[in-house]
């Protein structure tokens, strides 16, 4: 029986159905006698074998390695310099056929190369990105904290560390790992349109900000599933508490206050989740319409009145000096005369001309007047 077995090919000759002979690539020839005689060919371009002991047997070790991998052992299989598979825990199989012969010295160099990794430890080696994309969802993950953040490890569900801002990897071969990302930039944190009532029974609504920042990120991390929320629920309780003692007009008179009063019990329930306060203000207090109105009616009618007050104050202020006036000038002619020639030269600056109409004996008067 003549056999040809190609480059990607191994045979086994099964005499009698059991394995006596294992053929490389080339033609071969097998003598049948009396016993019946079968060849059974296997593809190696899929590495992995499945042999049991009489063909394992058979098979030199330069052509086929046994990796016997433990619960805490992975290995990573290469061909050519590529990683192409991921071994598990257990017994594999992998053929190691594909070599490369130099033709000047005949050394021949293997192509496909095994690499075994312990993973009995949390902290693994970042992997290359085409090995990660093996091992990943499997024995292995990965996190990248950017700057400005924090990267919290978890183990078995519960808090292992907290690890500045970079890049991490974890073995998840014994244990469950995972990782979230903690920014530490400041943030805002918005209520708008809280409606709250006054003491006086006038419903408004409030727009309140606050800027946090994280504090403690193990304590965000564990006390709270969401921090955020647990701060919006606090800056509206405080508004709430604030304003319902108040009248609107106190309101309205402290507004700056306001925000004062509510610091306290948001920073102490920002605190409690691992928030520091760095600010929080009131924006804007908006009034019902119709009250919005009627307050401008009374601001209205206040400034009018005080425009009043300063009107009469200032004509007031202008009589009184007027009557002064008026005293010194009648006691002094010569001041009225004065104050007279001043009126005249005022008075010639604004006039062009001068037409005078006389009578019948006013013109020798005034001959003898100006001397002519």
């Amino acid at each position: 029986m003549k056999i040809e077995i190609l480059v990607h090919e191994r045979a086994f000759v099964l005499v009698d159905g059991k394995p006596t002979r294992y053929l490389t690539p080339g033609v071969h020839r097998v003598v049948s006698l009396l016993k019946p005689v079968k060849v059974e060919k296997l593809n190696v371009s899929g590495l992995l074998a499945e042999l049991d002991e009489q063909r394992l047997a058979l098979v030199p070790a330069a052509d086929l390695a046994v990796v016997t991998l433990a619960e805490h052992e992975r290995a990573l299989v290469r061909r050519r310099g590529k990683p192409v598979l991921w071994l598990g825990a257990g017994v594999h199989q992998v053929w190691t056929v594909d070599r490369l012969v130099d033709r000047k010295t005949l050394a021949t160099k293997d192509l496909v190369t095994i690499e075994t990794f312990d993973t009995s430890a949390v902290e693994a080696k970042v992997l290359s990105p085409d090995v990660a994309a093996l091992a990943k969802g499997k024995d292995y993950v990965e996190v990248q904290a950017p700057a400005g953040s924090v990267a919290v490890r978890w183990v078995d569900g519960r808090l292992d560390e907290v690890l500045p801002a970079g890049r991490y990897a974890a073995w998840t071969t014994l244990r469950t790992v995972q990782f979230t990302v903690i920014e530490l930039k400041e943030r805002q944190l918005h209520v708008t349109g809280q409606e709250v009532m006054t003491k006086d029974r006038v419903t408004l609504r409030l727009n309140v900000s606050a800027s946090f920042r994280v504090a403690d990120p193990r304590r965000l991390a564990v006390v709270a599933r969401s921090p955020d929320d647990v701060v919006y629920l606090a800056m509206q309780l405080s508004a709430r508490d604030a304003i319902t003692v108040k009248t609107l007009d106190e309101l309205l008179q402290a507004r700056d206050e306001l925000a004062k009063e509510m610091t306290p019990a948001v920073k102490a329930r920002a605190e409690a989740v691992g928030l520091e306060l760095i600010e929080l203000g009131v924006k804007d207090v908006v009034l019902p319409g119709d009250m919005k109105e009627l307050l401008n009616k009374v601001i209205e009618a206040q400034k009018q009145a005080e425009a009043n007050v300063i009107l009469r104050r200032e004509e007031t202020n202008a009589t009184r000096s007027l009557a002064q006036t008026a005293k010194l000038l009648a006691d002094n002619p010569l001041l009225l005369k004065l104050k007279e020639l001043e009126a005249y030269t005022e008075l010639a600056g604004k006039v062009g001309q001068v037409h005078v109409v006389m009578g019948q004996g006013g013109l020798p008067t005034l001959q003898l007047t100006t001397g002519k």
